[in-house]
């Protein structure tokens, strides 16, 4: 009877570790970036990076993600090159190791929208990440170079509390793992792979597999308020 009690005793707690191992495979992108105390964007891309003037698109607001747009072109901000932080970027290099499945949501933002039925999972895998940052008289800098109007584009949204600058950003390359349903067509693959590739804007590239890969996206930033 004890040995039974023992056994079972191991088995929950068996059963136990097992769930929290699945729990935190489950984990999404965008959890692990808030972790890591940065708001995930609704689609990485290679803009906003640090020194980028910025609001939230119409109707979005600024909770995450976040759907941003420029406040003023980022050729006309003179923004200097980042400075790399070493020690925030092992810290999520550490947290931003393995692999993240892409819930339905993220995936219809992704314009996989009309094809999920196609799809059993899409896995997200980063890699070379960085965390990129500037200081705060870098920002100002960038501020007092503005152009008549992008200045006062840049006071009317302040005025409003919607101006905001990009201090600091978390930057990697992707891979995106599709898996499809059994009996999906060729045609079908090419969509995914396709839709994939759109929503990058070109920033994406895809192999003959049903893999799509990206280099130097944003993913997560820090934004002060202007």
């Amino acid at each position: 009877m004890r040995r039974f009690a023992a056994l079972l005793q191991c088995a929950l707690v068996l059963v136990s570790c097992t769930s929290v191992a699945q729990k935190e495979t489950a984990a999404s992108l965008n959890d692990a970036i808030s972790s890591l105390g940065y708001d995930s964007l609704a689609l990485p891309s290679t803009a906003y990076g640090p020194g980028s003037l910025v609001t939230s698109v119409k109707g979005s607001g600024f909770t995450q993600p976040l759907k941003l747009t420029y406040l003023c072109r980022p050729d006309f901000a003179h923004a200097p090159p980042a400075i790399v932080d070493q020690g925030a970027t092992s810290e999520a290099s550490g947290k931003l190791t393995g692999s993240f499945q892409l819930d339905a949501t993220t995936l219809a933002k992704l314009g996989l929208g009309a094809k999920l039925s196609y799809i059993r999972s899409v896995t997200i895998k980063l890699s070379n990440v960085t965390v990129e940052q500037l200081a705060f008289d870098d920002l100002a800098s960038v501020r007092s170079q503005l152009g008549p109007v992008c200045r006062d584009i840049v006071k009317d949204f302040s005025s409003r509390s919607l101006a905001y600058q990009t201090k600091q950003a978390i930057r990697a390359d992707v891979t995106y793992s599709v898996q499809l349903n059994t009996g999906a067509s060729a045609d079908v693959k090419g969509l995914v792979v396709h839709a994939l590739t759109a929503a990058f804007g070109g920033s994406i590239q895809s192999d003959s597999g049903l893999t799509a890969t990206g280099k130097g996206l944003f993913y997560g930033l820090v934004l002060t308020k202007v």
